[in-house]
Parts: C-alpha cells; sequence; structure tokens
C-alpha cells in the first residue's frame, strides 16, 4: 500500500513575526523588493507600528516559506463603489495588505491561498474590532503580473479606480464575510 502522502508533509504554521523564531535569510520569492522589504525593513516597519506580519513555516522548520503583512489605510469615497460615495466621508477605512509572498519552491502549491485565507480571516476580527469596509492591496508588475491579476480577481478582488494606483484592488468586507462566514 502506498505511503500517506499528507502524513510525510510537515504541518504548515502561521504565526506573528518574531524575529528570534522566524529564520529569513535564505527567503526568495523572486521578487527583490519584496525579497528586501522582508530581509532588511520588516522589522523597522513593525516596530514603527507601519505593519504586522504573518509567516508561513513548516512544523520543526524556523525557514520562512510566505508571509503577508496587514496595515490600516483610508481610501478616498469617490474611489470605491457608491456606497461609499454615499456614506458622507471622505474618507474609507479599510486594511491594507501590503506584500504577499511565498518562496519561490513553494509557488504553486497552495500556500499564497493558505495565506490569503489567513489574512482574510484576521482581516474580518479587526473589522469586527475597529471597522474597515476593505480589504486593498496593489497587484505588484512585473513578469508575473496576468498571474498575479487572475488570483486576485478570483479570490474576489476588483478594481478601486484609483487614478494615481492603477493596479490597487479592494474586495469588500460583506463579499470576504459571505464567502469565510
Amino acid at each position: 500500500m502506498p505511503a500517506d502522502t499528507a502524513a510525510e508533509k510537515p504541518a504548515l504554521i502561521i504565526a506573528k513575526f518574531d524575529k528570534a523564531l522566524h529564520d529569513r535569510s535564505a527567503f526568495s520569492c523572486g521578487f527583490g523588493p519584496i525579497d528586501n522589504f522582508l530581509k532588511s525593513s520588516l522589522s523597522d516597519h513593525i516596530r514603527n507600528g507601519f505593519v504586522t506580519a504573518w509567516i508561513a513555516t513548516a512544523e520543526g522548520d524556523r525557514a520562512v516559506l510566505g508571509f503577508y503583512t496587514l496595515g490600516a489605510l483610508v481610501v478616498r469615497a469617490g474611489l470605491g463603489p457608491a456606497k461609499w460615495q454615499r456614506a458622507g466621508v471622505p474618507d474609507i477605512p479599510v486594511i491594507y495588505i501590503r506584500a504577499v509572498a511565498v518562496r519561490t519552491d513553494m509557488q504553486g502549491q497552495g500556500l499564497g491561498t493558505a495565506l490569503f485565507v489567513d489574512a482574510m480571516k484576521r482581516c474580518l476580527d479587526i473589522a469586527d474590532q475597529i471597522g474597515a469596509a476593505a480589504i486593498v492591496l496593489d497587484v505588484l508588475e512585473d513578469e508575473h503580473f496576468e498571474r498575479r491579476w487572475k488570483f486576485y480577481a478570483d479570490l474576489g478582488f476588483q478594481l478601486l479606480g484609483d487614478p494615481e494606483n492603477p493596479h490597487r484592488v479592494f474586495i469588500p468586507m460583506a463579499d470576504v464575510r459571505a464567502t469565510l462566514g
């Protein structure tokens, strides 16, 4: 009888970033600015209160397999859906995903989706505590842009319509709640 390959694979752990527990040194997602952010700037961004970071590792291994960051952001009401414009406020609070990245050798194996589901669940919890109308992110433009764009569109993200950030997308928190609720 063939061995159960799922039993052989270490469990995936997604935990809040801890410099002492997460080894970032060998991480590469194939996009230099994100790799540099993780290795060189992440600790400062956390210390300054700009983001929180969540790291994926395999059980028993400190090497970072993937990560995402969350932060606060406001967007102009006029950029989003009509109900934002009717809200009578100039800015709409949202949760900003600054970065999501998966180590190159782990790409295409579902880790990006697992990270996004985890991020969306955390965003729902945050929105229930402080209020946030949507999750927003910027789709990075490089040679993998079309694949990345399709990934976010398949998750339900849509263009925000920001002329200064033409690849900024959002998903209403109500849609996240309906999907994961």
